[in-house]
């Protein structure tokens, strides 16, 4: 499909359609002979569609997104809570597994850094234990699930 047929089936804009792709969310062309114009796989972009109603009158924002660079748990979490979805348990869990995920990144990167920071390589060796001391425990919590409120 082009993004003319998709704009008529779908009743979208095909602005709507490059802004999907621009930030990465809509699904990939695939290749075509004969022709420059992007096409796409029907039933992917049904399902994308089922995925994400369009919803009247409500603009969605998705983060952008550069071509080829992999979504990082931050822009992803941001593009999942941004799509204006309504409550379901499903929907609730998928928002706290990303969140989980964001947070064990952030962890993960806090005690790498502190292995990797050059500042510290002249601490004492008592400075140091409590430096790898602090990047253990950064890797501890990011292996066990945030406690919840409720």
């Amino acid at each position: 499909m082009t993004t003319t047929e998709i704009a008529a089936e779908h009743g979208v804009s095909r602005q709507t359609i490059h802004t999907y792709r621009r930030t990465g969310i809509f699904p990939s062309p695939v290749e075509g002979e004969g022709s420059t114009r992007p096409r796409f796989r029907e039933d992917e972009v049904a399902a994308f569609f089922k995925a994400n109603p369009k919803q009247p009158r409500k603009k969605r924002t998705f983060p952008p997104k550069q071509q080829g660079e992999p979504m990082d748990a931050r822009k992803e979490l941001y593009a999942f809570v941004m799509q204006g979805k309504e409550h379901s348990p499903d929907i609730s869990e998928r928002a706290s597994e990303k969140i989980d995920a964001y947070r064990r990144a952030v962890l993960l990167d806090a005690a790498d850094k502190l292995d990797q920071s050059e500042t510290l390589r002249d601490l004492t060796d008592d400075h140091m234990h409590d430096v790898n001391a602090a990047a253990n425990e950064l890797r501890r919590m990011a292996d066990e699930p945030e406690a919840s409120d409720g």
